[in-house]
């Protein structure tokens, strides 16, 4: 099923980090000026310039609190007095994880406007 961007309808999922936003269909303008390669850049460096950045952050504070909340459980789950260094483990794996798909969701979401600018100008 194929989801027709151009007439600013969108997948309605607030929970859905990856799908771009009403405000962002928008902005494709905007966000199809940016470059992809400084806003992952910017991201794997410090999120909040990369926000800055890209005028958006929703999709990101989803994320960020997708990661809390999966840490949280993790942490709760694999609780021992005496496995600290197990537990580190995986808050680390967690927030790479969570690194990794706000890079992904800010590079994409660049991507994303500049083919939807492409398939409205042809």
């Amino acid at each position: 099923m194929a989801t027709d961007f151009n007439q600013n309808q969108t997948p309605d999922s607030p929970w859905n980090p990856f799908l771009p936003t009403k405000r962002d269909i928008r902005r494709t303008e905007e966000l199809a000026e940016k470059s992809p390669v400084v806003a992952g850049i910017l991201t794997f460096f410090l999120v909040p310039a990369a926000m800055i950045y890209l005028n958006r952050g929703v999709n990101n504070l989803k994320i960020l609190g997708y990661v809390f909340v999966t840490a949280f459980m993790v942490s709760i789950v694999s609780y021992k007095e005496n496995d600290a260094g197990k537990m580190e483990g995986m808050s680390n794996l967690v927030g790479f994880c969570g690194q990794v798909a706000i890079i992904t969701e800010n590079v994409k979401a660049v991507t994303l406007a500049r083919k939807r600018l492409a398939s409205k100008q042809s």
